[in-house]
């Protein structure tokens, strides 16, 4: 039976999330569910979730499908499949333009069959704990919020302010911003996730992305960025990264081309795999 997620599914969730070896925390099931409600979804078992999947629509222009993952003993049985066709037909429903997703290696055989078409790569990129003592942390700066919007409505092409403004109301999520461009930083389970990051250059994005790892020298770090801004690997490298995992950034092909990105060269990390 596939229905709506509740709170109540968190604590089997992250069992779920577990067996895939995913980075999300409670908090971030529960920012799905608080951003869009009616578009996260559970396959449920004699009571027993064994497979989620989510959407998260970003303005009028791209819907992000994330989320995908079912318990091993479930899978090959169909459950992936059912949730992405349930998924898809709420979209048919509440949503008119592009839809995406970043799919691992097992799971884009089933996106291909679903109409889904590979666009670029997307990267993992991580960084061990280091042999240093923290720095100071840097203060979240929230002055410059609206320019940080404006900046990432110019550098995206579509309107992810829902889930920067969630970001910003967050008091476990960091933020380090600037007149040159934006990074935030939170928890995840096994490592610290560095996304989204916009900036005007790498010497910019360097700058701002050290700052907001002043404070977490003794943690591993996680970097999502897309190797198509040539500059971005670059600057992971110099900040100690090393490239860990690859996955494939796919877009529905029947809702047409995906929303052109203004400046692909200022985007220096993603949200997140879930979040696009």
């Amino acid at each position: 039976m596939i229905r709506l997620m509740r709170r109540s599914d968190f604590e089997g969730l992250m069992r779920l999330k577990a067996t895939a070896g995913w980075n999300q925390t409670p908090l971030d099931w529960e920012r799905m569910l608080r951003l869009e409600p009616t578009g996260c979804f559970v396959e449920e078992r004699d009571g027993t979730p064994v497979g989620t999947t989510t959407v998260l629509r970003h303005g009028p222009d791209l819907a992000w499908i994330g989320m995908v993952v079912v318990l091993p003993e479930f899978r090959r049985r169909g459950v992936a499949r059912g949730l992405m066709r349930h998924a898809l037909e709420w979209l048919e429903r509440s949503h008119r333009g592009a839809v995406g997703l970043d799919a691992t290696d097992m799971g884009r055989p089933l996106y291909e069959q679903l109409a889904f078409k590979g666009e670029e790569i997307v990267e993992r990129w991580d960084r061990p704990p280091l042999k240093v003592p923290s720095a100071p942390e840097v203060p979240a700066s929230r002055s410059v919020f609206e320019a940080i919007l404006a900046k990432d409505r110019d550098t995206c092409g579509y309107d992810r302010s829902a889930l920067l403004l969630d970001f910003a109301a967050d008091p476990s999520v960091e933020t380090v911003a600037s007149s040159r461009g934006f990074a935030f930083g939170r928890p995840g389970s096994s490592a610290w996730q560095i996304g989204p990051c916009v900036a005007e250059s790498a010497n910019d994005a360097e700058s701002i992305v050290g700052d907001l790892l002043s404070p977490h020298g003794s943690r591993s770090v996680f970097w999502d960025l897309m190797p198509s801004n040539r500059s971005a690997p670059d600057v992971a490298r110099r900040l100690g990264f090393r490239p860990a995992r690859r996955l494939t950034r796919m877009y529905l092909d029947t809702r047409g081309p995906a929303p052109a990105s203004v400046r692909p060269d200022r985007t220096y990390a993603i949200a997140g795999l879930e979040f696009g």
